[in-house]
């Protein structure tokens, strides 16, 4: 669909689109079929001792067109909260272990909070959610010989405030010089033929081009606008941004 235009154009031949090739792609059709493979054991249990959650128990599989998958949701034995354009299903509290003979296996069966047998004291029981105590932020080598440092940005840092409530700090590197290519066990040769090609990317393929064919039906995902950045000026080719450090933003 694309490699063998890139290939060709990487060893002197015409540049490629980078257009997938529709003709080269095929689309899988859901069916409907399908299983959750959620399982709950002690931690010293070894995997063939592992026993499955019967997720049909209070979910279906479905197959609600041919390109859409989702699960049939049991009302009996989930909850339905309605949160602004969405919903929210909470899945069931209780499981009992129970024992297929014909099969030969055990599962864990959803059973109603009346179901539950009083002498067990699970009723009694409140799992409140986790505090995280520690809101130290998420950060990266500082030291001036670490891979981060040298040879490091070119510009930078800059700071974007995320839906999330977080602020990002992100600097842009040259492309064979970011940290994760760094460490990838590449030749000095062979970083700077990796930048040749990122270069002639960012030359032909620009962002105000379709590549792949636009959706016949649904909606596209959408990323949060302050994910989307620019570079600076003279930085267009052959830079990338890389985020540094994430934080919870203070309040305003």
């Amino acid at each position: 669909a694309l490699w063998d235009a890139v290939e060709a154009w990487f060893a002197g031949g015409t540049a490629a689109s980078g257009q997938i090739n529709p003709q080269a792609a095929a689309v899988h059709n859901f069916t409907g079929n399908g299983r959750a493979t959620w399982q709950i054991y002690p931690p010293d249990r070894t995997k063939e001792n592992r026993v499955p959650l019967a997720w049909n128990t209070f979910a279906q599989p479905t197959a609600i067109d041919s390109t859409t998958f989702g699960y049939r949701w049991d009302a009996k034995r989930v909850t339905n909260t309605q949160a602004q354009a969405a919903s929210i299903i909470t899945l069931p509290e209780y499981y009992r272990l129970e024992q297929d003979e014909q099969k030969n296996q055990r599962s864990w069966v959803v059973v109603s909070p009346q179901e539950v047998p009083p002498e067990t004291g699970l009723s009694q029981v409140d799992f409140p959610r986790a505090r995280r105590i520690s809101q130290e932020p998420y950060v990266t080598p500082d030291e001036p010989n670490s891979c981060w440092k040298n040879p490091g940005p070119v510009a930078g840092p800059f700071q974007v405030q995320l839906g999330d409530g977080s602020l990002v700090t992100y600097s842009w590197y040259r492309c064979a010089d970011q940290p994760a290519v760094l460490n990838a066990d590449l030749t000095d040769a062979e970083r700077e033929s990796f930048q040749k090609h990122v270069e002639m990317l960012h030359r032909s393929w620009t962002k105000d081009r379709d590549y792949l064919p636009p959706p016949t039906i649904g909606t596209l995902a959408e990323l949060d606008p302050a994910l989307i950045v620019s570079p600076p000026p003279g930085l267009e080719i052959g830079y990338v941004p890389i985020v540094t450090r994430q934080e919870l933003s203070s309040p305003r």
